[in-house]
Order: structure tokens, then C-alpha cells, then sequence
């Protein structure tokens, strides 16, 4: 599951999606990933320029382990993520 993950790459929205379900806050995972609160918050919003870095990456997804979520299911919210992502491009 090591190798699949790699082929993925977390989104701000997979993440706050994630977040949200552990009924966990904004604040939380920043002090749990060292990246500023304010930083993540433009992260999870997509905002232009605020981009999961390579290191940043390796940080939320070693935290969402820490909530508890297994490769799998991570796996799959970024599945979905994306696909909803998709759909809402083409009903534009």
C-alpha cells in the first residue's frame, strides 16, 4: 500500500475532508505537522500558491496515520477527492 500512496498526492481538500471527519481542528493538525495554521488553512482551500510541498506531503500523511486512518482508506478519500473534483469541472 507504501508503493500506491507514493502514486498519490494529497490535496489540500483530501485533507480537510479527512480532518473534518475526526471531528479534528485546523489547529490540531497544525501543531501536529508543523505547518502554520494560517498556511494550512490556505492549503485546504486550495488557494493559489499554497501547494502540498514534497515535505509537507510526507507531514499530513504521517499525521492522518495519527488520527487513525490506514493507507486504504486515505487512499480512497483521495479517490473520491478527486473524482468529485472531476465532476465539478465538467458541470461547469
Amino acid at each position: 500500500m507504501e508503493r500506491i500512496l507514493k502514486e498519490f498526492k494529497l490535496s489540500g481538500k483530501t485533507v480537510r475532508i479527512a480532518r473534518l471527519l475526526k471531528n479534528v481542528s485546523i489547529k490540531e493538525v497544525a501543531a501536529m505537522t508543523g505547518i502554520g495554521e494560517n498556511y494550512l488553512a490556505k492549503i485546504e482551500r486550495g488557494v493559489k500558491g499554497a501547494n502540498v510541498t514534497y515535505i509537507n506531503h510526507f507531514r499530513l500523511l504521517r499525521t492522518l496515520r495519527e488520527l487513525g486512518y490506514t493507507d486504504a482508506q486515505i487512499a480512497v478519500l483521495t479517490v473520491l477527492v478527486e473524482n468529485i473534483e472531476e465532476k465539478e469541472e465538467q458541470t461547469l
